[in-house]
């Protein structure tokens, strides 16, 4: 029996509102710094709280996921800073009733968002025991999917590039 493996990693991207929040923090943080040299020595207090919860909210939106397809199961981890992995969800493939292209969740269902929050990407639907989860699929696992579902494969003019581990170790082995 041949096995089926695949294994790729999507960086989270901090989104918008997350950029204008960064963005506010750091530039209040400096401001109550200059200001308390200059001005009025209180403000150090507020430079400094700011710049602690800064450093504590920014290093929380460092992660990634983590996704390995083997034999029909589906891991997502979720990898923070690099240094803790966390399993947040499994489901094999018989339990997945829907594979779609896109965000599509019906009203008052559960969502499991398991991207990277980018645009430009195309994002997948798999709908399993009544939850909903988006992620980014490599090739292989749009290819493997392919075999059990209706699958329309990503536009490949956008330019989007997949870092699939699983298929630089099967490309490895087949050419070696």
């Amino acid at each position: 029996m041949k096995d089926v493996f695949f294994e790729w990693c999507i960086p989270y991207v901090p989104d918008r509102r997350r950029q204008l929040l960064k963005t506010l923090m750091t530039a209040g943080a400096l401001v109550c710094f200059y200001e308390s040299i200059f001005f009025a020595g209180e403000l150090l207090f507020a430079a400094a709280l700011l710049a602690v919860a800064g450093f504590f909210l920014f290093r929380s939106w460092k992660y990634e996921y983590e996704y390995s397809y083997t034999n029909g199961q589906l891991d997502v981890a979720k990898i923070i800073r690099k240094e803790k992995r966390r399993d947040v969800y499994r489901v094999s493939r018989p339990d997945m009733e829907e594979f779609l292209p896109g965000r599509a969740a019906g009203p008052g269902a559960q969502v499991r968002d398991f991207t990277s929050g980018r645009l430009d990407v195309p994002v997948y639907s798999i709908r399993a025991g009544g939850t909903w989860i988006y992620l980014e699929p490599c090739e292989a696992f749009l290819e493997e999917m392919g075999r059990y579902f209706s699958v329309e494969k990503p536009d490949q003019s956008s330019g989007t590039a997949f870092h699939s581990v699983g298929e630089s170790i099967l490309q490895n082995k087949n050419t070696g």
